[in-house]
């Protein structure tokens, strides 16, 4: 009897150890397949930033440069209003032309793989793809950045050294979040290393 029961302790005993340890592997494997769609997960394609079109939050622009003086605070708001304004003219001109490039990209994109970036999708080996988005992009692009010239010369002659380049790095910080990231290269290996082992597994 009482061996019966050592036998039974020890029995339970090891399927109580066991059930941790399955949990465990499930919880990672879990965390795993939740995490992966975030890891994987990638900004849609916006033709109108990607040309350049984004609009100044003013009263945020002033206060993030600390300006007390009246005068240069009125000069950077006029200034700023009439940049949002003129690539507002821009953006409405060019509408049915973003609307058709982020229409083609979508298509182009789902008869590709869809864990990758627009930078090194394998629509970009389209040529035709590529041509009809410079076609469009450049010169919006050029108009953009003759705006912004203007823009930064006009804070520049009422800034201080001091404010003109923190607008400056301010500037340069909303163009970089407006770039597509790429996923790093260890991402892009363990997604294909998945890739091939449910092929394996006959998923």
């Amino acid at each position: 009897m009482n061996k019966i029961l050592f036998i039974t302790l020890i029995l339970f005993s090891s399927i109580c150890l066991a059930a941790p340890q399955r949990g465990g592997m499930g919880g990672r494997s879990l965390q795993n397949n939740t995490g992966q769609p975030q890891a994987r997960a990638i900004k849609a394609f916006d033709a109108s930033e990607v040309a350049g079109i984004f609009y100044y939050d003013i009263s945020k622009v002033v206060k993030k440069l600390k300006i007390k003086d009246d005068a240069v605070a009125t000069q950077v708001r006029k200034s700023l209003r009439n940049y949002n304004f003129k690539v507002k003219e821009i953006a409405l001109i060019n509408k049915e032309n973003f609307d058709d490039l982020n229409a083609i990209m979508k298509t182009a994109r789902k008869a590709n793989r869809p864990d990758v970036t627009i930078e090194n999708n394998n629509q970009n080996n389209n040529p035709n793809i590529r041509e009809k988005v410079g076609e469009i992009i450049r010169p919006i692009r050029a108009k953009i950045s003759v705006l912004e010239e203007t823009l930064n010369a006009e804070l520049a002659a009422v800034l201080s050294e001091k404010q003109d380049k923190k607008w400056i790095k301010y500037q340069e910080s909303i163009k970089e979040d407006m770039k597509p990231k790429r996923p790093n290269r260890n991402q892009n290996s363990n997604n294909q290393n998945q890739r091939r082992g449910g092929q394996r597994r006959g998923f």
